[in-house]
């Protein structure tokens, strides 16, 4: 099995989500994880490489390569089309899900988790990221973005909020505030974990101060300071 990936081909989620996995002790033997919007396969790859388990990535479209893929010959290492909101697997397939910036994108967000819950095994671990919509900047952490993008996409949010029209539904990658996130996971999952902080102290630790690195993670300031959101959860 040849299996070759990099920080420039993942992203910062994949990453922590492989550390929480393998920090959180009923999940130190994972047999199958499921990515949800696997768009190139990269971060894919990567969990398959970095967990040494089965993964099954699905995506509304085909993003990547079927031939002579740079996922070519690896072993337990599926991408197929396939929407989040009608999955063509049996219920409990999976011991975890990592849905990782797609929910902002999907039609029925709510529809998702509850077939995400459906494909997930009793007690299995559910990892969701998404913007935070109610940030004052975002796209800072983009991985794939120069500086004049992250700023167009910032003056372009800034614009929809204008307008009225920071939501998901009207077209604005606006994502979930941190309150309309929970509320969603809650009707599905429980044992619910908020790991915005962690994430951000994961991602930005010895790059931003200390002082000003706990204050945007402190629960006064997280709801508009932080880019992102992030959540585990397990299957009620």
């Amino acid at each position: 099995m040849a299996i070759t990936s990099s920080r420039e081909e993942s992203h910062a989620g994949a990453e922590h989500f492989c550390r929480t996995v393998r920090s959180t002790e009923s999940l130190l033997h994972p047999e199958s994880v499921f990515v949800a919007g696997c768009g190139r396969g990269h971060e894919a790859l990567y969990i398959r490489k970095e967990l040494d388990v089965k993964v099954t990535g699905v995506d509304v479209a085909q993003h990547w390569d079927p031939i002579d893929s740079w996922a070519a010959g690896v072993d337990d290492f599926e991408l197929q089309v396939g929407s989040v909101l009608d999955l063509p697997f049996a219920d409990s397939s999976f011991d975890i899900v990592f849905y990782h910036h797609v929910i902002e994108h999907v039609s029925d967000p709510a529809a998702s988790l509850r077939e995400l819950a459906r494909v997930l095994r009793p007690n299995g671990f559910i990892y969701i990221g998404t913007p935070n919509r109610h940030r004052a900047v975002g796209y800072l952490g983009s991985f794939d973005a120069n500086l004049v993008q992250k700023m167009q996409w910032n003056l372009n949010d800034y614009k929809a909020r204008v307008k009225g029209k920071f939501r998901n539904e009207l077209g604005a990658h606006a994502g979930f505030s941190e309150r309309e996130l929970l509320a969603l996971v809650e009707r599905h999952f429980d044992g619910i974990s908020v790991l915005t902080g962690d994430y951000l102290q994961f991602k930005y630790g010895g790059r931003i101060p200390k002082v000003l690195l706990a204050a945007i993670c402190s629960n006064a300031l997280r709801g508009v300071a932080a880019p992102s959101v992030y959540v585990s959860a397990r299957r009620s």
